[in-house]
């Protein structure tokens, strides 16, 4: 297929990933890094759900429509290729990020920041998204979110350490594994990811020799969709159950799973007593 025969057009975005361009569709130029998008879309809507279902804050809302624009900005890109829709993919990222940090200072009654720092936020967003435009690195926005995200992990590990142990034992610890999940999530598909770059001649030289169903599971940024995806559900369940612990409201939440997907549900004391026996 010739550029000119491209549905989208030649390719405009600074980055063209691993996974060859339209092999699978004529309208998509990365079939399985556009698809894997429905994750952050479908894991969103579930969260939304759970938030209407529990009545709990919603100011959790936010973080789960911010993912769901993440993935929509994702797959616009992955599908087009084309560089405009690579900003809608990329800058939602770190205002995802900012809101994600946002709530880790909402979520703690001690916090005394008030407005300041969501207008501190808004204008790290507006500065970095102009440098960036101007700079046009890549690896300018990827500093710029990794500095949010490990300032959100390192809240997080502060929020956590707050939660009284003797009293809420059964939530400190189901907490303290969504941390660990949220974390293994974003580190397994940030080593995906690279290993995407590194070996990419090589996991391209393999597709060729087997079924595309069978070579898409070597389509490893797909993966980092998924696994960040997850990361950041369960980061948002975190911050939407440890909220109303740590304001020692009267409320009570059950973590259940169903498979990787967890969610929580209000539950009686008498049951919480019986599950941390």
């Amino acid at each position: 297929m010739h550029m000119k025969d491209y549905y989208w057009g030649p390719v405009t975005s600074t980055i063209d990933w691993c996974e060859e361009n339209y092999t699978v569709s004529p309208y998509i130029a990365e079939f399985f890094n556009t698809v894997t998008n429905l994750s952050y879309i479908l894991l969103s809507l579930f969260g939304v759900y759970n938030v209407y279902h529990n009545k709990t804050s919603k100011t959790v809302y936010l973080s789960y429509l911010g993912i769901m624009f993440v993935g929509f900005g994702s797959w616009c890109f992955h599908m087009t290729l084309q560089y405009n829709m690579q900003l809608l993919d990329e800058l939602p990222m770190l205002y995802i990020a900012c809101i994600m940090l946002w709530h880790t200072f909402i979520a703690d009654p001690s916090s005394t920041i008030g407005a300041k720092l969501p207008i501190g936020l808004a204008i790290y967003s507006i500065l970095v998204s102009y440098a960036y435009i101007i700079i046009n690195d890549p690896v300018f926005h990827q500093v710029a979110y990794g500095t949010l995200v490990v300032t959100v992990v390192c809240r997080a590990i502060l929020l956590l350490n707050k939660v009284p142990a003797q009293r809420y034992l059964y939530e400190r610890a189901q907490m303290k594994t969504l941390l660990i999940l949220a974390a293994a999530g974003f580190i397994v598909g940030f080593t995906l990811w690279n290993i995407d770059n590194i070996f990419c001649l090589t996991l391209r030289d393999w597709r060729k020799t087997v079924p595309t169903l069978t070579g898409s599971v070597s389509e490893l940024h797909g993966w980092w969709h998924i696994g960040t995806a997850l990361g950041a559900y369960y980061f948002i369940v975190f911050c939407e159950w440890i909220r109303p612990v740590l304001y020692n409201k009267n409320e009570t939440y059950r973590l259940y799973w169903i498979g990787p997907i967890c969610y929580l549900r209000p539950t009686s004391s008498s049951d919480m007593k019986a599950k941390s026996t």
